[in-house]
């Protein structure tokens, strides 16, 4: 979770039910779990964006907002069971309604309680207090969080999901699934040319014969120049006597392990470049969403619109649309829905989604606050 600590804030209040008070009817669902709940929050949660006080404050209020609402009658000690949908529209109507009633920023709001709401879902997970099935526990984590970035504890279980997928995969199968899509293909060859001896010509390489060739093969999927300098910089290719040198013996290129290390580079490049296209941050979220739920459980266009939905980004679904049909234009994706990758482009996704990350650890946290984050579907 973000780890920038912000002031407490006076609780708003409902305005769909004046007469209740949220936060007594939040207080009496949570009943005997509230003290094993402020706990954990400090003793597993210290670095939250919120102090404990608060992120109990806002999960009690927040949660007399949601039973106020349906207008069950509020059991003692009954906070230990939600759906999905209740949560989706928890952050997406009440919250915001509430924070326009009480004249509160409601992106602000609706942060705090998704951090509030992460928080406890984990508890009630880690202390055994859940009462659904454990897919519909996992269904409203990623509603609470925002997806995949929600949280730093998101971040690996999702990276050690891809990680298992592509370790499931026999080395033979993947370089066939790597080659199978063009752009690879095309790397491969490309490589193959330079083992012949192109010359370089004056460095720092931007033009030329090997940059032509290297065009030749992988077209507007890879930039050439980005291509070369990775190669280089990554001993793939070197300079020899002003002419391309591939190391190593002559089937070197032809080997299982080497073959397989530069294919997998050039997807995870050509993934990335369709990504950065994107015409907006919504856009790169949802294609990377497609692209990673497509190794781990595949989702469509309606699952999509609900990972937009619950950021807040809905309109922005048509631009996300625009980016997976790129992807699917690029040989990644399936042409049809659900869309689904094949086994063994899991390692590319992989190093995409970790370099995805990576960059978001790095963001000063008022930027990283703008950035929508990524999402994996919950099912319709």
């Amino acid at each position: 979770m973000p780890k920038k600590k912000k002031p407490a804030r006076r609780a708003a209040g409902s305005r769909t039910a004046p007469g209740l008070s949220p936060l007594r009817t939040g207080g009496r669902a949570l009943g005997d779990l509230q003290v094993a709940y402020r706990t954990f929050l400090e003793t597993e949660e210290e670095e939250a964006v919120l102090a404990p006080g608060d992120l109990e404050a806002r999960l009690m209020e927040s949660l007399g907002w949601l039973l106020i609402d349906s207008g069950e009658e509020v059991a003692q000690s009954s906070a230990t069971h939600f759906s999905a949908g209740e949560l989706r529209r928890l952050f997406t109507e009440l919250v915001p309604a509430v924070a326009e009633h009480n004249g509160l920023d409601p992106q602000e709001l609706v942060d705090e309680v998704r951090v509030a709401w992460t928080t406890y879902l984990m508890f009630l997970g880690e202390s055994d207090a859940w009462r659904g099935d454990p897919e519909e526990l996992a269904d409203c984590l990623d509603v609470a969080s925002g997806g995949i970035a929600g949280a730093a504890s998101d971040q690996h279980s999702v990276l050690d999901a891809l990680e298992a997928a592509a370790l499931a995969v026999p080395r033979e199968e993947e370089l066939r699934d790597l080659q199978d899509v063009p752009v690879v293909a095309g790397a491969l060859r490309a490589l193959g040319a330079l083992r012949a001896g192109i010359p370089v010509g004056e460095e720092p390489v931007v033009d030329g014969p090997v940059v032509e060739a290297l065009r030749a093969e992988v077209g507007d999927a890879l930039d050439p120049v980005a291509l070369w300098l990775d190669w280089a910089a990554a001993g793939v290719v070197e300079v020899v006597d002003g002419r391309t040198h591939v190391p190593g013996p002559v089937d070197a290129l032809h080997e299982l392990d080497p073959r397989r290390d530069v294919a997998a580079r050039a997807l995870a490049s050509a993934i990335t470049n369709v990504l950065a296209a994107s015409t907006t941050p919504a856009a790169v979220v949802g294609g990377l969403s497609v692209v990673t739920a497509a190794v781990l459980d595949p989702m469509t266009t309606t699952q999509l619109r609900s990972v937009l939905e619950s950021t807040g980004d809905a309109e922005h679904l048509p631009a996300a649309l625009e980016t997976v049909q790129a992807l699917v234009r690029l040989g990644v994706l399936s042409a049809v829905e659900p869309w689904t990758v094949r086994p063994g482009l899991a390692g590319a996704v992989l190093d995409v989604v970790s370099v995805f990350f990576a960059e978001q650890d790095r963001e000063d946290p008022a930027a990283a606050h703008d950035a929508p984050p990524v999402g994996v579907p919950e099912h319709a």
